[in-house]
């Protein structure tokens, strides 16, 4: 699944999503799915009025639809770095009943012995439509009774039905431990990241289900961060010299991986064959998109204080970045900059594929077409 831009008589419209099985939907389009998701709660309680000057463009919905959830970070007064970060959210149909549910991605808190998980949650859309059209929203809090468990403290979550079995599975990153949880497509999830063999213990914050061999089954890129334990948990101050959050920059960056999937439910760590540890840096968000329309789906990867990438698909299974050539790697200035997270689509509707970049605060995000 991927969000898309439309663009009408110079109005802008909600983000429509677009089911495709090639493209999964990752945590760099978080700001997409969160709009999405927002557009769904604006028509809770019954049929949505005739719009006027003076009405809001979204109404607070969630708690009465059922939509409960609070993010807990777990932060003690240590300043461990996982603490800064917020969490991901999912949008998709996991029973295959047409509507979208929400997967909604916990934390939970970090001692010195490393992570201590809270609970993901999965929301059932129970969306009704009564005879004269009145659409009444309900979601249903079924983590329990689906098997949803992730270790880790959770960061983001990918989409993507990686077995072609029709249901849409669920990839968790985390500071860790990232967790496989295969649709079993009867309202459960089983994990199955062991013997899918994409188990990692490192911290990895987004990923994308994307085809990149055109095999017909899905593979899988992980961005990862950068190499934090709370036993090396170092001191940092801010500029008055109080205790503050230590920049990425502190720490070593860990190179993103590739899975390559094998068609037979288990994926192969392509990194290095591929090309991708040419380059790293503190990866906050990935998105998949043909970016020089030769077919092939190529990856833009947004880092944290550092340049980022646009990996070309070479065809021959290996990538090559681009990011510098292409003008997407750093500001107008020639900086690298605090990148967060990715939309992509066609902002101009000139048949290619741009790119919209979040950066950290102080600092402008970036369109690119």
């Amino acid at each position: 699944m991927s969000s898309r831009w439309l663009r009408r008589a110079h109005r802008y419209a909600r983000p429509e999503l677009v089911e495709g099985r090639v493209e999964g939907l990752t945590t760099s389009a978080v700001t997409a799915a969160a709009l999405a998701l927002l557009a769904l709660l604006t028509t809770a309680g019954g049929a949505r009025p005739s719009p006027s000057a003076s009405d809001p463009l979204f109404v607070e919905s969630a708690a009465a639809t059922g939509l409960v959830f609070t993010h807990v970070n777990g932060a003690t007064g240590k300043y461990y770095l996982p603490e800064m970060m917020g969490a991901g959210v999912a949008l998709f149909d996991f029973d295959n009943d047409g509507d979208l549910d929400v997967f909604l991605v916990q934390s939970g808190a970090i001692d010195a012995g490393g992570s201590v998980p809270a609970a993901c949650r999965l929301f059932r859309n129970d969306l009704t439509v009564s005879p004269d059209g009145t659409r009444t929203l309900r979601f249903t809090d079924v983590t329990k009774q689906a098997g949803i468990s992730v270790r880790g403290y959770g960061m983001g979550a990918a989409v993507g039905d990686y077995d072609n079995d029709g249901y849409l599975d669920l990839f968790v990153t985390a500071f860790g431990a990232t967790t496989l949880l295969h649709n079993n497509g009867d309202g459960t999830f089983s994990d199955v990241t062991r013997q899918a063999g994409v188990g990692d213990t490192l911290w990895s914050t987004s990923a994308a289900f994307f085809d990149y061999d055109r095999d017909g089954y899905l593979d899988l890129f992980v961005a990862r961060y950068v190499d934090f334990t709370p036993g090396a948990n170092r001191q940092c101050s801010d500029p008055v010299g109080a205790r503050d959050y230590c920049s990425p920059r502190a720490y070593r960056p860990v190179p993103d991986r590739l899975f390559r999937n094998d068609g037979r439910g288990h994926f192969v760590d392509v990194t290095e064959r591929a090309g991708i540890t040419r380059a790293d840096g503190a990866g906050l968000g990935v998105v998949s998109g043909d970016y020089n329309g030769d077919g092939w789906l190529d990856l833009y990867v947004s880092n944290d204080g550092g340049a980022n990438q646009l990996w070309i698909n070479r065809r021959d299974g290996t990538f090559v970045d681009e990011g510098l050539i292409s003008g997407s790697a750093l500001s107008a200035a020639g900086n690298p900059e605090g990148s967060m997270g990715i939309a992509s689509g066609d902002f101009d509707l000139d048949g290619d594929e741009d790119l919209f970049v979040t950066n950290i605060v102080g600092e402008t995000s970036v369109l690119y077409v």
